[in-house]
């Protein structure tokens, strides 16, 4: 088999999943409650575009994070918890194969998901009558919003090799909820651009990283790849 074989399995495998429908079903309640919220907390009148935007992605920020986790690790979980993953080791393909075309699979997944989360904002604003719109300012959003998006998808990583230490997927699921919390005490004290966790939301706010940061989240990021193959390599799977 081919990397492209692999991947197209994979891609089946997914899709014909109820798991992969119900995370867009779930994750499109998140823009329109938060939305909503922002609505219903500011006066309307003074509320734009800009304004909604910039307070609405803040907000996703940390169910991305939970979105991103939970994807990367079910899809490495599930192999263990359906018990599946003799029938995978059994194909004529190589360990490194199998977690290259998940890896793929999960970037892919997450990618699709974050587009359609900001499409889901785009759609309560609309329907709200926003003023201000702005097709410059709506892209480079777009645009920002979606570096920052494959930020966080490089620092689920870890939660990714935790999913095969721990031969399933509620381990990296609990991690992530507490780091989300301390990601918050985190920013309060100012850590934020020292934090893996937090530094693609200080991106979202600014723009820009600066060079600590960015080798602190591309070793994060590193560290949960290479995990992963070397535990594929060397761990003994049952």
């Amino acid at each position: 088999m081919n990397m492209f074989s692999i991947l197209h399995c994979e891609l089946r495998k997914i899709i014909r999943a109820n798991v992969f429908w119900l995370v867009f079903l779930v994750f499109a309640f998140g823009p329109i409650m938060m939305g909503a919220g922002i609505i219903l907390s500011s006066n309307t009148g003074d509320l734009n575009w800009q304004i909604y935007l910039t307070e609405l992605l803040n907000n996703l920020a940390a169910l991305g994070l939970i979105g991103y986790t939970f994807i990367a690790a079910w899809v490495f979980g599930r192999e263990f918890t359906d018990r599946t993953i003799k029938d995978l080791l059994a194909k004529p393909i190589s360990r490194s194969q199998i977690v290259m075309s998940k890896m793929l699979i999960i970037l892919v997944w997450n990618v699709l998901l974050s587009m359609y989360m900001f499409a889901i904002g785009l759609a309560v604003g609309s329907v709200l009558g926003l003023t201000g719109w702005s097709g410059d300012f709506i892209l480079n959003t777009f645009f920002r919003f979606v570096i920052t998006s494959l930020l966080f998808i490089a620092v689920t990583t870890p939660g990714t090799l935790l999913a095969n230490i721990s031969k399933g997927y509620l381990a990296p699921l609990g991690l992530i909820l507490v780091i989300v919390i301390f990601s918050s005490v985190m920013a309060s004290l100012g850590f934020a651009p020292y934090f893996p966790w937090t530094i693609p939301s200080v991106f979202l706010s600014t723009g820009f990283l600066n060079l600590n940061s960015i080798i602190i989240l591309a070793s994060t990021g590193l560290a949960g790849i290479v995990g992963t193959f070397a535990w594929w390599r060397f761990a003994e799977l049952q």
